[in-house]
């Protein structure tokens, strides 16, 4: 296994390793490298929309494909409302999920655009099919390069996707009846916010026991790829 290196995409809920609360955790990320003794590296990053970590995909997916070292990709999807787009004021692939107004001139135009763009453009239901476009394009993609991968959803909204064969074929991992961990940690309390419901600063990210929980089934799946 030291031929292999796994890379981690997502937003946050990949990324986050101290929580406002100053709840104590692991992140699974740190769970898998230990659990395993593969070399990881981690290109997540709060706030990324699936847009951006899809580009952060195909970008480091260019440049590990021809790599001496085997690569394999755990891809965190996220929230299917946020918006990813390269923008011109700051000269690099951005991603909007802030609502609030900026005092900040180039973060105040996103922000307006952002929140006109939910208002008037955006649909829930074409928002998923956009998803199973963009995933089966990426994945198709993936397998041709020969870059083993797999999914994790987030979006709640996705276990709607009546197409048990789109989540198959791409490796997503399911979490018994649910295709969404944010579902699953929903109904199992697996969140910071389950165990501090009082706390100033609610934390809707995961508790010790949903990294284990997500650590655990990465693994497994890695096995089977």
């Amino acid at each position: 296994m030291n031929s292999t290196r796994i890379y981690f995409f997502g937003c946050s809920f990949t990324a986050l390793e101290v929580s406002p609360t100053e709840y104590q955790f692991t992140n699974f990320r740190q769970i898998v490298k230990e659990k395993t003794g593969i070399e990881t590296f981690n290109y997540s990053h709060t706030g990324k929309s699936n847009q951006e970590i899809f580009n952060d995909v195909y970008i480091v997916g260019n440049d590990v494909k021809h790599s001496d070292k085997k690569p394999m990709f755990v891809i965190q999807t996220t929230f299917l409302d946020r918006l990813g787009m390269y923008f011109d004021l700051k000269e690099k692939f951005i991603s909007i999920c802030k609502r609030e107004k900026s005092e900040d001139f180039a973060e105040s135009v996103l922000v307006n655009f952002y929140n006109d763009w939910l208002k008037y453009f955006y649909s829930r239901n074409n928002a998923k099919l956009e998803f199973e476009k963009q995933i089966d394009l990426l994945c198709s993609w993936l397998r041709e390069n020969k870059i083993p991968f797999v999914l994790i959803g987030m979006d709640e909204s996705i276990d709607s996707i009546n197409n048990d064969t789109f989540f198959e074929k791409n490796n997503f991992i399911k979490f018994e009846k649910y295709k969404s961990f944010y579902s699953y940690a929903i109904f199992n309390k697996l969140r910071i916010a389950d165990i501090l419901p009082k706390h100033p600063n609610q934390d809707f990210h995961f508790n010790q026991q949903g990294h284990d929980i997500l650590a655990s089934s990465i693994i497994e799946k890695l096995k089977t790829i």
